[in-house]
């Protein structure tokens, strides 16, 4: 079938141009992108610092020469999602199609008092070296360094698992939401662990490596989707807004979740959060009548549209975020044009390329789009093409 977007993409153009001339684009590809990529059991790659290495270089050689522009994840080391959980204890599980994850350490609501106490008994440098994690962390660190040269950063200097996804490692996460009805005062004390901690855990990391403002904080948190805004109020908000005035004052305040936050937007701007890249199910209309100076990253459907859509239905949907921006009123700097979550392994590169010439033809700030493209109409409806529950 013939497409209707004459896709031809200039990396040099792009690089020369977004932010310039246009909006940026972004994307990130992940150990698990990378693992489908080159065809290595996610439990191997996960357990072993030299493959990871070799990997993501391996990747990074291949996508850099098909695409034009680096976007192959540089991570010292690769833990999945769960290395800030990791601190409060659990076994980590390894699996050879998933990403690993960590054995909840709270059984019982009753077992968070004995937890609180074993935790605020460590001391602020002591919590970058809690878990085996943090430990297979700074052995990575250590190499990296000997390899190329480059200082190590704390765990936590950017940010951290947001409050609830890490109470959700904690517990598991259908136990976390039962208990906040059943037993509130325990999963109170629980998000007030978390965040006492954090606040010590990302201080000692800045202290590490001398950064004591890394030009923002960011949280990344699915499981505040599944809670009710009210809900999140009162058990996650205080202690994520104490975060970002604690650690960035001035700097940017970024939230992610590929749930749907569509109904925390109000909540999320309140407590300071300034960026925001939230559940595909959430347009950017949505977002901006909501609280109209955020700024977006997204929100282009990882999963529908970049990983099993046409390279058409990548640049409907990019012209569908710039077409409501504009609508609101917003300005064009106020979006970064992503996925609305993580890109899914599999997800072919020529879709990802769509989208960074998407940006860069119809994201332009002076508007001076040829008529020949700006006559292709925009075949994409967010709530047909975005199946999920989420």
């Amino acid at each position: 079938m013939p497409t209707r977007y004459p896709i031809s993409f200039d990396p040099a153009l792009y690089a020369n141009g977004a932010g310039r001339e246009f909006v940026h684009a972004a994307a990130s590809l992940d150990g698990d992108w990378v693992c489908e990529y080159l065809g290595i059991p996610f439990d191997d790659y996960y357990k072993n610092f030299e493959m990871q290495v070799e990997a993501r270089a391996t990747a990074r050689r291949r996508i850099d020469s098909e695409l034009g522009i680096p976007i192959v994840a540089e991570k010292v080391y690769d833990h999945g999602v769960i290395l800030n959980a990791s601190l409060f204890g659990g076994t980590v599980h390894y699996h050879a199609n998933a990403t690993p994850v960590l054995e909840p350490v709270v059984r019982e609501p009753a077992e968070v008092a004995s937890l609180a106490s074993r935790i605020d008994a460590v001391s602020d440098e002591g919590l970058l070296h809690e878990g085996i994690l943090h430990a297979e962390y700074w052995k990575a660190a250590t190499r990296h360094e000997n390899d190329n040269g480059a200082a190590p950063r704390g765990p936590a200097s950017g940010g951290t698992k947001g409050i609830a996804t890490v109470c959700g490692q904690l517990c598991g996460v259908t136990n976390f939401l039962l208990w906040l009805y059943t037993n509130p005062d325990e999963m109170l004390e629980l998000t007030s662990l978390v965040g006492r901690t954090f606040r010590r855990y990302i201080g000692a990391s800045r202290d590490f490596d001398g950064a004591e403002d890394r030009g923002g904080l960011g949280f990344a948190s699915d499981l505040t989707g599944l809670m009710s805004p009210d809900d999140y109020r009162r058990f996650c908000a205080p202690h994520e807004q104490m975060l970002f005035e604690t650690f960035a004052p001035t700097g940017m305040r970024y939230y992610h979740a590929d749930s749907n936050l569509r109904n925390h937007v109000h909540a999320l701007a309140a407590i300071g959060v300034s960026t925001v890249n939230i559940g595909p199910m959430v347009s950017v209309s949505q977002i901006l009548s909501a609280e109209p100076r955020m700024r977006i990253d997204g929100q282009v459907p990882p999963t529908q549209v970049l990983w099993r859509g046409t390279t058409d239905l990548v640049v409907d949907a990019v012209r569908n975020d710039i077409e409501e921006l504009l609508a609101a009123g917003a300005s064009l700097d106020q979006l970064r044009v992503c996925t609305a979550g993580s890109i899914n392994p599999g997800t072919p590169v020529e879709n990802i390329r769509a989208m960074f010439w998407a940006a860069m033809t119809y994201g332009r700030f002076d508007r001076n789009i040829p008529e020949e493209l700006a006559e292709i109409p925009i075949e994409f409806d967010r709530a047909l093409v975005v199946d999920q529950v989420s």
